[in-house]
């Protein structure tokens, strides 16, 4: 009874038409990991690599603390609960909290820390809560999802700022091989702790108005909700991030990219062909259906990916003048 109570809020944004599908899908879209995914290796390569590497640690943390988070609550989403609300997307996992408020949030909170002027803090603050609002339209979250999304991920931004002003300088000073270590230790941390909820709530049974619903929304397909991929993914693209920032800082340090508009543009084209390589490329040769071996190979691809983005990639533009 409760949720479908706050299904209301969701029919409510959903009646008022049709026509607003399009801006909402647009905000949501700035909340897609696919989205940050296209916009962090555009500043490492061509804006900032300091300020990428920065980005890729926070939102690849922020992935995998939300989907703990969602092993931990195991909430429904509205479309499972409530008939008459449309899932204009489709999500499988569980719904909170809202993955897409709460990196909304890391990213865009952090990008306004950086910008000293007010209206430029507000309109990043603006976009956040536009991107929360955006969810309850397409019927993939509660309100509560979206609020739950919003202070983790407020908190996540708090935690990764206040360690980074006040342990920065100590964790520079570690060797290459700490802070290696230290990296996998988060990696793993983060990997098993998700195992640990997951299978502390694995007696938990859909009922049944909600398979029905799922299968009815998604033709059939109802997902798996308790799927590891997305804390796998995150964890493994922070490790590769890390490690290739690390294994390249004497060659090429982080900083300002100071090449010409032609050249940035193609480090970014070429960077990004390089990413799709190994997602695409690996995901057709990869199996995606074998316990265990199908998450190692996950694992293995993602850490590919961050490892290019923050090693790969610039290595070849600095051997190539680029």
């Amino acid at each position: 009874m409760f949720w479908e109570n706050l299904s209301q809020i969701n029919f409510i944004f959903q009646s008022l038409g049709e026509w607003l599908y399009y801006p909402m899908r647009f905000l949501s879209y700035l909340g897609d990991e696919e989205f940050y995914l296209f916009i962090m290796p555009a500043i490492f390569w061509c804006v900032d690599s300091a300020l990428g590497l920065r980005l890729g640690m926070i939102l690849m943390l922020s992935n995998g603390i939300n989907g703990i988070f969602k092993f931990l609550f195991h909430g429904p989403r509205p479309f499972w609960v409530n008939e008459k609300i449309t899932a204009y997307v489709k999500e499988t996992s569980f719904g909170v909290p809202s993955g897409h408020s709460q990196n909304a949030v890391v990213i865009w909170g952090y990008f306004a820390t950086l910008f000293q002027k007010k209206w430029v803090k507000v309109l990043f603050v603006l976009i956040f809560i536009l991107i929360g609002i955006s969810r309850l339209y397409l019927g993939a979250h509660f309100i509560v999802d979206v609020l739950v999304g919003w202070l983790l991920g407020a908190l996540v931004l708090f935690l990764f700022i206040y360690i980074e002003k006040k342990y920065e300088d100590t964790i520079l000073a570690w060797s290459k091989s700490k802070k290696i270590w230290m990296s996998i230790l988060v990696s793993i941390f983060m990997i098993v702790l998700a195992f640990i909820f997951k299978f502390a709530n694995n007696n938990w049974q859909f009922p049944a108005v909600y398979l029905e619903n799922i299968t009815r929304a998604f033709n059939g397909d109802a997902g798996n909700p308790y799927s590891i991929d997305g804390v796998i993914t995150a964890s493994a693209a922070w490790l590769g991030i890390i490690i290739g920032a690390i294994q390249i800082s004497n060659t090429v340090p982080l900083g300002k990219i100071t090449s010409p508009l032609g050249k940035k543009t193609l480090r970014f084209v070429i960077g990004l062909l390089g990413v799709i390589l190994f997602w695409a490329g690996l995901k057709l040769v990869f199996p995606a259906d074998i316990p265990v071996l199908s998450e190692i190979l996950r694992f293995i691809r993602y850490f590919l990916i961050g490892f290019w983005i923050s090693a790969g990639a610039p290595y070849l533009f600095k051997r190539f003048n680029i």
